[in-house]
């Protein structure tokens, strides 16, 4: 990987050390790993690091950053410092390989995080945290200080603690309904367990009674349930946008932007702008309208969504207003079948043709698109699309073992992408494959190279929820 260095002091906003290199993508995300480190993983090719950072090297655990890109490459920088601190140049860039030994825990939890955003279709939230905490645990394990191993593996129990209840009460429920487990899902659910299990054993104050809640339900399920193989429908399921009943042909729409808004948080579909916008009687308001992904929103996730209105032609944007998540008989009054995010927002003198409506997290605003037609927003928005098809292939073939599955999910995903992609050897978005490459994926199997045919393997394995979401929705 390329090394670049920067002297303390030149750019106060840059990091000081910056380790990656390669052409755009689309499917990345960073994560903060405290004291200053910064990775960032491509879920496009997850089998090393995009890019890795530090902020202040002199604060920076060096402990943490030997974990994340081994002690050898860890060296090589100390030395390139030492070498920019004694010269007069600002900058230094040379060629530095990381290794990925140590990293494997490391990345796995990059990849949970980034999917946690990207993944835009049904999963169970409790699951997805509860081995975000194992995988913490797991990498708090390669760290050589003790402290800063028991500071880690501190957190993965607060959140394992948290995402208990809810673990233990979807292990009782397959007890007590399900006739069989596919071995995929069996066996991600007992590396589930039997992580619960070694944090546990790590509690020295007593009993943890939300762990031991997990181990007694996972005990009740080996000896309720046997192994299996899941038979899947002909039709697979697809997720569309839901509950936009009110609407008619004269109701403006915008598209939700992936950058701004983590997923399953609203509900989109690739093929139509999902956020409405109905003119207010008197026309010097609009109200805005997006659905809900589902039923449960975590209100500390809904509080955090903006609206603000985009001129069109100018990019200009106007203030953003917060908006409010209705559901029930409040939901029905605005027209709509399941919950929805709406506010009223005033138009400021501009026409409601003119304007395009942005939502955001407060946390993750970029520069708004002017247009719904603008071609990073169009580009981002396939990929998250080919994400989530491609990975519900992948898991519904490891569960079933059926490559029939596979097979008609990609080539739907194909005859979708052909309406959009016209060149089939374009690649579909930053970092993903061509419409050839997929097509000959269906006809030649893994042969195929490119590494989106191996993204769902080493740190990119299913997750245990994507595992129990295509188990749920048989």
């Amino acid at each position: 990987m390329i090394a670049v260095l920067t002297a303390p002091g030149i750019r106060n906003r840059e990091p000081e050390v910056h380790l990656g290199d390669g052409p755009p993508a689309d499917l990345i995300k960073t994560m903060q790993l405290g004291t200053g480190i910064g990775v960032e993983i491509d879920l496009a090719d997850s089998f090393g690091w995009r890019s890795v950072t530090v902020h202040e090297w002199d604060r920076a655990d060096r402990n943490l950053l030997d974990a994340v890109v081994g002690r050898e490459s860890n060296r090589q920088l100390a030395k390139l410092r030492d070498s920019l601190a004694c010269s007069d140049d600002s900058h230094l860039k040379a060629d530095v390989p990381a290794e990925a030994a140590q990293s494997g825990p490391w990345r796995r939890l990059a990849v949970i995080d980034a999917l946690d955003w990207w993944l835009q279709v049904p999963l169970d939230q409790a699951l997805l945290d509860a081995e975000r905490a194992i995988v913490r645990a797991r990498a708090a394990r390669t760290l050589r200080s003790r402290s800063l191993r028991d500071h880690r593996t501190g957190h993965a129990l607060v959140l394992a603690r948290r995402s208990a209840g809810e673990l233990s009460t979807y292990l009782t429920g397959l007890a007590s309904s399900a006739s069989s487990l596919p071995r995929a899902l069996f066996s991600g659910l007992a590396r589930v367990a039997n992580g619960y299990a070694d944090l546990a054993r790590q509690v020295v104050d007593g009993r943890d009674e939300p762990l031991e809640a997990v181990a007694e339900a996972w005990s009740r399920l080996q000896l309720c349930v046997p192994v299996g193989i899941l038979k899947l429908s002909d039709r697979p399921a697809t997720y569309q946008m839901s509950g936009a009943s009110l609407l008619d042909s004269t109701t403006l729409s915008s598209a939700v932007d992936p950058r701004q808004v983590r997923a399953r948080i609203v509900d989109t579909d690739p093929q139509v702008g999902e956020i409405r916008m109905v003119e207010a009687p008197g026309g010097s308001a609009v109200r805005v309208l997006v659905p809900a992904f589902g039923p449960r929103v975590p209100s500390v996730l809904a509080d955090r969504l903006m609206v603000r209105l985009v001129d069109r032609r100018s990019g200009a944007a106007h203030e953003a207003v917060r908006l409010k998540l209705k559901t029930g008989q409040d939901a029905e009054r605005l027209g709509m079948t399941t919950p929805v995010f709406t506010q009223v927002v005033p138009l400021r003198g501009a026409p409601v043709a003119d304007v395009r409506a942005d939502v955001f997290d407060l946390d993750y605003e970029v520069s708004p698109a002017q247009p719904d037609s603008d071609g990073e927003l169009v580009r981002q928005r396939r990929a998250q699309y080919v994400l989530g098809e491609w990975r519900r292939s992948m898991v519904e073939i490891r569960l079933s073992r059926e490559p029939k599955a596979r097979n008609r999910r990609l080539a739907r995903l194909v005859g979708v992408l052909s309406e959009t992609v016209p060149d089939a050897d374009e690649p579909v978005f930053f970092g993903g494959p061509t419409r050839s490459q997929i097509t000959r994926y269906l006809e030649a199997g893994p042969e195929v190279a490119h590494p989106w045919f191996t993204s769902t393997r080493g740190a990119g394995e299913p997750l245990v929820a994507e595992l129990a979401a295509v188990h749920q929705a048989r």
